[in-house]
């Protein structure tokens, strides 16, 4: 590949991206059809931080928004030196500046006092986090060597005990600010050497060789991570359950590489001791904890599952940012005869789904039965229905007496091979009942029903494809609920 000449801009996310790591900044630039495709919880992410970047405007109103796309960056530039220059306009939104070789587009730039500007950077995050200085410290850095006059730095980031009233949102309540100023100050002199850094690091025609390490997965998830680290072996040393750094340090020191080749005497949990009889077996480990935490359940015997999702930005009155807001229910029951019988619920409308949802579900469970779940997940949505619901509070009460955590029976008495470490219930299921997993259906877990439902609830699908939305929905909730029956009867085999 030809060296690049001149260097491309480092826009204000390639630069983050070489904070992290210049192999990713050259990938990201040369060969970006090498990165792994962006999943439902990344979608959803950047769906949310849309709508943030959006209400934040009302934060410092009035402004005018450069709404020219990347692909007409020479008109973006001209329409911010046109709005800096005239006085009259008390923000700019998306200004578009460039200096020393990097391109910003500043969320707000808001006028102050003298003819000088705050930059506010907008997050979507419940607080700021050390690599946002960065963030916007290069913005400053391109900013005053433009010419602007930069007086203050702040991130406005959400603000976690905002309560939604209903109607407009607030933007001085959803968002919070934090003064930036003096930080960002302190690392100004570094930005000049990181940008000239990363643009001698694309001068080269290959990725420079840097080897994975931390910073393939922080702050951020690289999305090259499957190109520069090597797919392990099944039932390698990485594969062990709560497997700290200690413990992969030790195990390297030791020259071990795979779950087998670890001494029987090994310091290792308990979890990890029954992981490893697994794998050097071959066969699933399982011992008598099995029968006292099935022996005492009866019939009636329900199976549970709740999806929920959390907007940063609430959806119904009385919601905080990022509240667990449940929409969707799955529920198996087990007669004393054997039958088995389904009921499910999916709410359908713009309206809070809580209520109706909850309503539901109490005349589903009746008043006896144990109610098996899987993780403590419905435990807390119920205890935050009981709390938002007064008026239920006690029938959700018995409820939440009567369930029974099916993950820890698992992770506490078995093992299998097959979960690579990993007690999901979307990794245990498959092991222990073969033919019984998720493949076929359009979601297949718990980001990808949240991003579904958003849609939804938000109106962003057409009438042509709400329906089948919806059914892909209720497919992925019941094969959870059908999935926990499944266990259950595998675990009792075991007995």
């Amino acid at each position: 590949m030809a060296r690049p000449t001149p260097p491309p801009l480092l826009s204000k996310t390639r630069f983050m991206a070489g904070m992290q790591c210049h192999k990713r900044l050259w990938l990201e630039l040369f060969r970006p059809e090498l990165a792994a495709e962006v999943d439902a919880a990344t979608q959803y992410r950047f769906d949310q931080g849309t709508l943030v970047g959006e209400l934040a405007r009302g934060y410092a109103p009035g402004g005018t928004l450069v709404a020219e796309s990347r692909e007409e960056l020479a008109a973006a530039l001209r329409r911010t030196q046109a709005l800096l220059a005239d006085r009259t306009v008390p923000a700019i939104y998306e200004a578009t500046v460039s200096h020393d070789g990097a391109l910003i587009r500043a969320d707000i730039l808001r006028r102050v006092r003298g003819g000088a500007y705050e930059l506010l950077e907008v997050k979507s995050s419940t607080r700021t986090k050390p690599e946002h200085l960065w963030d916007v410290a290069v913005q400053a850095h391109v900013l005053r060597g433009a010419g602007v006059a930069l007086r203050r730095v702040g991130l406005l980031h959400i603000d976690t005990g905002y309560v939604y009233p209903g109607g407009a949102h607030d933007p001085q309540g959803l968002f919070a600010l934090a003064d930036l100023t003096a930080e960002v100050e302190r690392a100004l002199p570094e930005v000049p050497g990181l940008l000239a850094a990363m643009r001698e690091a694309l001068q080269g025609s290959a990725p420079p060789p840097i080897a994975p390490g931390d910073q393939c997965h922080a702050p951020y998830e690289c999305p090259f991570t499957a190109r520069c680290i090597p797919l392990a072996p099944p039932h390698s040393v990485a594969e062990f359950y709560g497997g700290r750094a200690g413990l992969r340090q030790r195990l390297a020191a030791d020259g071990i590489t795979m779950i087998a080749e670890v001494p029987e005497d090994y310091r290792l949990s308990a979890v990890q001791q029954r992981q490893r009889e697994a794998v050097v077996t071959g066969r699933a480990y399982e011992d008598a904890g099995l029968r006292s935490g099935l022996a005492g359940l009866g019939r009636p015997l329900y199976f549970l599952d709740f999806e929920t999702f959390n907007p940063a930005v609430p959806l119904y009155p009385g919601t905080r940012p990022y509240q667990h807001v449940p929409f969707q229910w799955s529920l198996h029951r087990l007669g004393a005869d054997g039958a088995l019988t389904h009921a499910e619920y999916l709410h359908d409308g713009p309206d809070d789904p809580r209520p109706p949802l909850t309503e539901a579900l109490i005349r589903a469970l009746g008043d006896e039965g144990p109610i098996c779940v899987y993780s403590s997940f419905e435990k807390s949505r119920l205890g935050e229905l009981q709390a938002t619901l007064p008026q239920h509070a006690g029938a959700l009460g018995r409820i939440v007496e009567r369930l029974v955590d099916l993950l820890p029976l698992v992770r506490n008495h078995t093992y299998h091979p097959g979960f690579h470490g990993s007690f999901s219930l979307k990794d245990v299921l498959p092991a222990l009942v073969p033919g019984m997993g998720y493949e076929g259906l359009e979601i297949t877990d718990g980001s990808s029903a949240s991003l579904a439902y958003w849609n939804l609830a938000t109106g962003t699908v057409t009438d042509a494809e709400r329906s089948q939305v919806r059914q892909d929905l209720l497919d992925y909730c019941g094969r959870d609920t059908e999935g926990l029956v499944c266990l259950y009867r595998r675990l009792l085999e075991s007995m």
